[in-house]
């Protein structure tokens, strides 16, 4: 690897920790960073590129299953050791596994410090060669549960294809669910599934329990088995063209619909992908009417979508579509840029993410255009179809927000955002409630230029007030305040009112302007305070929302699945074991269901 690789020690044994630093910093290779509490690790996570994770599952003050969770949802490429406090035969079983995914390695403590070594290398190695497929198989997350005897329940879910849950009882498997079966049925099938991100959610009192000890053993027996069968056939007799042949079977791709009235265009793009071993370019149109006849019959993964075209636009074409097949959708037009309203409208109206066409004009060369062209469609093939969706916003007058203008502010919600923001703000602003006198306040990490075109539009579709903060300014019930994310916003008492306090952030580069705000806000008004947070990158928000929910408040956070970005909502998530879970569309009646309580 060109760069120093860095090693990430979690564990709260310092003994242990300490020996472990010293043995693996001797060999000089690598760089070794520990965590030793709570929060140490995930900010570990979002300062450092980390390569390899050492990571105690048994540790009491760290959340080790959360910590994973994460890595398998937003830090895919780390590799992990896994440490047991004492040996299972669970995770015995696991050891024999032959699918190569992100967990590696298994110990139990305590164990050789020089074996923990020789397997950091052996990790290295893995990431050089690429020998690995990232996420966690399911028979792992499994076998760990039932060493840690957890009760709880498990959300996998494989890109927008795929989803299911796992129940536990006492670390036993007890039932499962994925698309219309239960039971053994279902685990069977999520059995077969690749390495997968999986979310932790706590157990329901009336899980009903459809599998067995003995239909246990059965869907682990029968896993075993087919992976096996599949291990077996890429044998090094068989050279290695027809081993590679058999991976690339074995692997889903992102099966991509191209629709752009240019054949020329529909030619660039196809070539983008023309080699690529991961996005199939399944079939094309050249209006959105010729595409909602073909789509609902080839179910791609992922469309592309112009918005300038013949017979039908692409505005058109994707509302029709997120009600006929919904399908993550990425606009590809010259005039989907950020920050113009054409933009806000796709968006709106169920569009995952933008980008411009590629162009030999500009700045940005074309090699970096189609890099991020194929980054957008490989984010958009992991939001769960769930959140890809048609919700109608109309426009709004503002009688309800101003007749609460002139009343005191009883209450505040605060919103955090940042990368994939602008869907998830479409689809919850306009149906906030205006039934009772709180403000709302949004921190969203995007550029001051394009906040303002935002809050311009959808002012139009919100039935509160929008503008942008000011310094200084009176808090107002029935007013949505917006700050970017290169500044503070924070909330104070002057005069018995509150009153908003803007400053430019003084490290703009180090995330930190929504814990400020939850901060402050949590600190005025305590158990009337609402945090919320949305799609992005990072873990800002975690520590401030940690602190609403210590004084009586009330968290809420993106369900990570339904997510363009997810790193942000996951970290969130796991600091925050009691915050709301939630779609982003089920956002605003909760909201409106707390204030109903308060």
């Amino acid at each position: 690897m060109s760069d120093i690789s860095k090693i990430l020690i979690v564990d709260d044994d310092l003994t242990f920790v300490n020996d472990l630093s010293k043995v693996l910093s001797a060999y000089g290779q690598y760089k070794v960073l520990t965590a030793t509490n709570r929060g140490d690790e995930v900010f570990a996570l979002k300062k450092e590129k980390i390569a390899i994770l050492v990571i105690n599952m048994n540790a009491q003050n760290i959340d080790a299953l959360a910590l994973l969770s994460l890595v398998s949802l937003s830090y895919r490429h780390i590799q992990c050791i896994v440490m047991i406090a004492e040996k299972h035969h669970s995770v015995d079983t696991v050891k024999k596994c032959p699918v190569k995914d992100s967990i590696y390695h298994y110990l139990v403590k305590p164990s050789n410090l020089e074996t923990i070594g020789c397997a950091v290398l052996e990790g290295l190695q893995r990431l050089d060669e690429n020998d690995y497929a990232p996420g966690v198989f399911v028979g792992k997350i499994v076998a760990f549960l039932e060493a840690l005897e957890k009760t709880c329940s498990i959300q996998v879910h494989f890109g927008s294809k795929k989803q299911g849950v796992l129940y536990f009882d006492k670390g036993i498997l007890v039932n499962a669910s994925c698309e219309n079966k239960q039971g053994v049925d279902a685990a069977l099938e999520i059995f077969d599934w690749p390495p997968l991100g999986f979310t932790e959610k706590p157990a329901k009192g009336d899980t009903e329990k459809l599998i067995t000890p003995k239909g246990l053993d059965t869907i682990l027996i029968t896993s075993r088995l087919k992976k096996e069968a599949i291990d077996n056939l890429i044998s090094p007799q068989q050279g290695e063209e027809e081993a590679n042949c058999l991976i690339e079977k074995c692997e889903q791709k992102i099966n991509l619909f191209i629709v752009d009235d240019s054949r020329m265009m529909r030619k660039v793009i196809g070539n983008i992908f023309k080699n690529n071993p991961v996005i199939n370019v399944v079939g094309e149109a050249e209006n959105g009417e010729e595409a909602l006849q073909i789509i609902p019959q080839l179910k791609p993964d992922v469309v592309t979508l112009d918005v300038e075209m013949p017979v039908m636009d692409g505005l058109t074409t994707i509302k029709h579509l997120m009600i006929q097949a919904p399908t993550p959708t990425v606009m590809l037009s010259a005039m989907t840029v950020e920050g113009a309203d054409v933009t806000f409208d796709a968006l709106k109206y169920g569009a995952v993410d933008f980008v411009a066409k590629p162009s030999n004009t500009g700045n940005v060369g074309l090699e970096e255009q189609t890099n991020e062209i194929e980054r957008k469609i490989r984010l958009a093939a992991e939001v769960e179809l769930e959140a890809v969706k048609y919700v109608r916003a109309v426009s709004h007058d503002k009688k309800d927000a101003l007749a609460l203008t002139g009343k005191p502010c009883e209450g505040l919600v605060a919103l955090g955002v940042a990368e994939g923001g602008y869907g998830s703000l479409l689809k919850i602003l306009p149906h906030l409630t205006v039934k009772f006198p709180v403000a709302y306040l949004v921190v969203f990490y995007v550029s001051s230029r394009h906040l303002d075109s935002f809050v311009k539009y959808i002012n139009k579709f919100s039935p509160l007030i929008t503008r942008r903060a000011e310094n200084q300014a009176k808090v107002e019930a029935g007013v949505c305040y917006f700050a970017s994310g290169e500044e503070y916003l924070t909330v104070h008492e002057q005069e018995g009112e509150m009153v908003l306090h803007l400053s430019a952030a003084p490290f703009a580069s180090r995330r930190g302007s929504i814990d400020m705000l939850f901060f402050s806000m949590a600190e005025r008004i305590k158990e009337k305070s609402i945090g919320v947070i949305l799609s992005g990158m990072g873990e800002d928000g975690g520590e401030g929302l940690e602190e609403v929910l210590r004084v009586g408040g009330t968290g809420i956070v993106q369900d990570p699945a339904g997510s363009l970005y997810r790193e942000m909502p996951a970290a969130v998530a796991a600091r925050c074991p009691g915050a709301k879970l939630l779609p982003d569309t089920g956002i605003p009646k909760s909201i409106e269901e707390v204030l109903r309580l308060k």
